[in-house]
């Protein structure tokens, strides 16, 4: 039997082996290059997809630490700052420190699995528990839908800046 957890797994799923296909051999160059000065790089989009993904499901569904925090990757990967990039100037983007893809992954991969358990202990009637910050509430279903939206959002970027880079068959 098909459930809302299957259809949300495959869309995440989806979107992070893309993610690995589009990261498969990029420079450091590449990875920081900027269309303009207030463009997102590709490292650091990585790195809020994460993020992003992990405050969202991990820190607010789960309602515990996130992955980031609890498994000390700002240590592992030299990346301070409490938070997910979000508001992020142009100047922190560039002044974002040399990281790995790899280790961008492995922190991405950690993440993937902790969403997953997750999503796998989300009951139906749970889709419609509120989290509220300031003076916005969502719902634990708009949340899913808005992980899987924005990550796709993400990737699109990334696959466009590739492709100014290299091209269309690079």
């Amino acid at each position: 039997m098909h459930s809302f957890k299957d259809s949300i797994k495959s869309g995440m799923t989806e979107y992070l082996d893309e993610l690995k296909v589009k990261l498969e051999g990029l420079t450091e160059d590449e990875l920081r290059w900027q269309a303009s000065l207030d463009s997102n790089t590709i490292i650091w989009l990585l790195w809020h997809m994460a993020r992003v993904e992990d405050n969202w499901i991990n820190g607010t569904i789960a309602s515990g630490d996130t992955i980031w925090d609890s498994n000390h990757w700002a240590t592992k990967t030299g990346i301070n700052g409490e938070g997910s990039g979000y508001n992020d100037t142009s100047d922190a983007v560039r002044a974002f420190p040399a990281v790995s893809v790899s280790n961008l992954l492995d922190y991405y991969d950690a993440v993937r699995n902790a969403t997953f358990g997750v999503i796998d202990g989300i009951t139906d009637a749970e889709l419609a528990n509120e989290f509220s910050r300031g003076r916005r509430s969502v719902t634990w279903g708009w949340i899913l839908g808005h992980v899987i939206v924005e990550e796709s959002q993400h990737l699109g970027q990334i696959a466009l800046i590739r492709g100014v880079i290299r091209g269309l068959n690079g």
